[in-house]
C-alpha cells in the first residue's frame, strides 16, 4: 500500500512548508552529489524518518567513513 504524502502526513516535520522545502532540496542535492539514485518520495520518506536537518551532516560523516574504509581496503589488497 502506498504511503500517503499529504500535508497532514508531513505536518510538524519542520516549522513551515518553506523550511521543509529547503530541507528536501538540500537532502536531494546531497543524494545527487553522492551518486545516489533518488526520487522525491524517497526524500520525503527519509525526512519523515529523520526530521532533524542535521541528518544531512550525519550522512556526510557515514559516507566519509565508508569512503576511507573502501580506500583502506583497496590499498591493502
Amino acid at each position: 500500500m502506498a504511503e500517503a504524502m499529504t500535508n497532514e502526513a508531513l505536518k510538524n516535520i519542520c516549522r513551515s512548508n518553506f523550511e521543509l522545502a529547503h530541507f528536501a532540496i538540500k537532502l536531494g542535492r546531497y543524494y545527487i552529489q553522492s551518486g545516489r539514485d533518488t526520487h522525491l518520495r524517497d526524500i520525503i520518506r527519509d525526512i519523515k524518518k529523520n526530521p532533524d536537518p542535521k541528518y544531512i551532516d550525519e550522512l556526510r560523516e557515514v559516507d566519509e567513513i565508508e569512503r576511507k574504509a573502501h580506500e583502506h581496503n583497496h590499498s591493502a589488497a
